[in-house]
């Protein structure tokens, strides 16, 4: 009976040592597991704060420059607004003096006519004296009509000549004088003219400058802050990942504190539990030694007639012994058929033919073996689940990070590409406009230069022509002073009107190729301006593009960069966690039957050998 007790809390202590080992392995695992979760969860906390803390840097950055170019922008149209107003003000002043110059010029060719057109000194001397009084007539009218009319009042007064007669022979001095101020009215209209037309040339450049730069600035601040929407969607990602992460990390480190408790108690009662086994089992020992002890067997021979007793046990005691081995023998031989277990069928043969105390020994060792065999398979079940669950966890991982590297790069390599044709035929067009400014440019200097040429001629020309014409008019009035009443007057004075209407034919057209020449270089270099105006402001968007873009392809190859170096380091590690499963499929996967069935065979084949041991046992009492 005490065997029996021994055995039972031998049989206690090895399934106590077998159940610990299992909560041994389950805590080591899941503690391996929680703290690489609550490491990794750390790390990416820590990255997760270096990307906001990055992303709202960034944006606080793209934010100030936005503000930089708004504040252009603004600067531009207020310039723009109040260049508006200064050529306003130009040109109201412009066309106030311009229309005054027309006015004064009308009224004094009107005046200059009407003196022509009269015969009558009385009537010419009234209407000079008339013009001189006229309010409608410019400053410089009144001066030349007053000193016209104070050296008539002189002449008269010193010569005594009727007044009819001073002012018939000064009236041809009066029309020249009225003649030559008209002209040099008309010069200074005209230069008036030429001055509004440069102001006005300056101020459409001065437009154009500073609305290609409006447009310049806002395509950079609405770039700037769409890229700024980006990095704020980005910081917001973040930080709901960051929270998503410390949650995780909180629920883990508590499951683990948890965890430790957990396992430190069991740790502690299994520890307990050994060390009352281990005394019940000293105990059991030292109880067997007391009764196989001298004392007890001493009393036995004394007061028990000991060779009938002998004879008869040994008797009875070798006939069952004999039994009952034969009995274990059948029962393991029976167990090992049912269970196809050549270790039982083997124990069978050896059971039937080895003494009884050796079998005994043999058996309880068999026992140990297959509860350490179990133990140990226990132990490897665990480590490969495990192993084969990060294994498999790490192979999905890494194969979804590669697929979506493999998608991304790909993204990134179409958009490199289709950024760079983009910035070529950006540069392409630059390139065109440079060569049409260059050819417009190279054609302006040619017109310039052939219509200086066309003026100093024609201004040549006409100088010479007005100079023979004063040569002509002098002969022949001199001629026709001299021969005054002689019968060649009138072919001469036709002679002479033919001349110098001629010459002032060709005077007028010398004048007009003037005119004509400065209108058209006034007219061809505004065109100009404004087509190199306009290809500045179109190459300056450009450019700004090119720019734009280039930056934008930069960003990219590095991020492309990056994510072929991540592809490779992630598919290196796919590779690793592959060959690693293959290493494991041996003895984790590819092992014959599953490890329920071997579990559940080897608890039988230790019922068996328990069961047989229990038959030997009940035998040997």
């Amino acid at each position: 009976m005490m065997n029996d007790m021994k055995a039972k809390g031998l049989k206690e202590k090895d399934e106590e040592i077998v159940a610990f080992k299992t909560t041994l392995q389950f805590c080591k695992d899941n503690m391996a597991n929680k703290e690489r979760a609550v490491r990794d969860a750390t790390d990416l906390i820590a990255k997760l704060s270096a990307d906001i803390e990055q992303y709202n840097s960034d944006a606080k950055v793209l934010g100030k420059e936005i503000n930089k170019l708004d504040a252009s922008a603004d600067e531009a149209t207020n310039d723009m607004a109040a260049s508006t107003a200064e050529f306003e003000e130009q040109k109201a002043d412009y066309e106030k003096t311009h229309a005054e110059y027309e006015t004064n010029i009308a009224d004094i060719e009107v005046g200059t006519s009407q003196l022509k057109s009269m015969m009558s000194a009385t009537n010419a001397a009234s209407l000079i004296q008339k013009m001189a009084k006229s309010s409608r007539l410019p400053e410089r009218a009144h001066k030349v009509l007053a000193a016209f009319l104070a050296t008539s009042s002189s002449t008269e007064l010193e010569y005594g000549e009727p007044e009819g007669a001073k002012f018939e022979s000064q009236s041809g001095g009066i029309v020249e004088m009225m003649e030559g101020l008209t002209s040099k009215m008309e010069d200074e209209k005209t230069k008036l003219e030429q001055e509004f037309v440069k102001t006005r040339g300056s101020y459409q450049m001065m437009q154009q400058t500073l609305t290609g730069q409006i447009d310049q600035h806002k395509t950079m601040r609405n770039h700037k802050a769409g890229t700024k929407k980006d990095k704020e969607s980005a910081a917001s990602a973040a930080e709901g990942d960051k929270a998503s992460t410390e949650a995780s990390k909180a629920s883990d480190e508590q499951f683990l504190k948890d965890l430790y408790v957990e396992c430190a108690t069991k740790s502690s009662e299994y520890e307990s539990n050994q060390k009352i086994r281990a005394g019940e089992v000293a105990a059991l020992n030292k109880a067997i030694e007391i009764i196989a002890g001298g004392a007890v067997s001493g009393a036995s021979e004394k007061h028990l007639p000991q060779l009938v007793q002998s004879s008869l046990g040994q008797l009875r005691s070798v006939a069952a012994k004999k039994q009952s081995q034969s009995a274990a023998a059948s029962f393991l031989q029976a167990q090992g058929r049912r269970l196809s277990s050549r270790v039982l069928s083997a124990l069978s043969a050896r059971v039937a033919e080895d003494p009884f105390a050796k079998v005994k020994k043999m058996i309880q060792d068999m026992v140990y073996k297959l509860m350490e065999e179990a133990n140990s398979e226990a132990e490897h079940k665990g480590f490969c689940d495990t192993e084969l669950g990060t294994n498999a966890m790490t192979r999905e991982q890494k194969t979804t990070a590669v697929n979506e590297l493999s998608a991304n790069i790909e993204e990134l390599t179409a958009k490199i590409s289709s950024l760079s044709d983009e910035i070529g035929q950006l540069s392409a067009e630059i390139g065109e406009i440079d060569a049409a400014v260059a050819e417009a440019t190279a054609i302006r200097e040619e017109e310039k230069a052939k219509n200086t040429v066309t003026v100093q001629d024609a201004v040549g020309a006409s100088t010479a022509v007005k100079q023979a014409l004063g040569v002509l008019q002098a002969y022949y009035e001199g001629v026709s002073l001299v021969q005054k009443g002689s019968s060649h007057g009138p072919a001469q004075s036709s002679a002479s009107t033919g001349v110098i209407g001629m010459l002032e034919v060709i005077l007028s057209d010398f004048e007009r190729l003037e005119a004509d020449t400065k209108a058209a270089e006034t007219t061809n270099q505004k065109e100009f301006e404004k087509f190199t105006t306009d290809s500045a402001q179109d190459k300056a968007v450009k450019e700004q593009h090119v720019k734009n873009k280039s930056e934008t392809r930069t960003e990219t190859d590095v991020a492309n960069a990056q994510a072929k170096k991540d592809l490779k380091s992630t598919q290196e590690e796919l590779d690793a966690a592959e060959k690693y499963y293959e290493e494991l499929k041996p003895s984790c996967v590819e092992s014959g039957n599953s490890y329920e069935d071997r579990v559940a065979r080897r608890k039988e084949e230790i019922e068996s050998l328990k069961e047989a041991l229990k038959i030997l046992d009940d035998q040997d009492i």
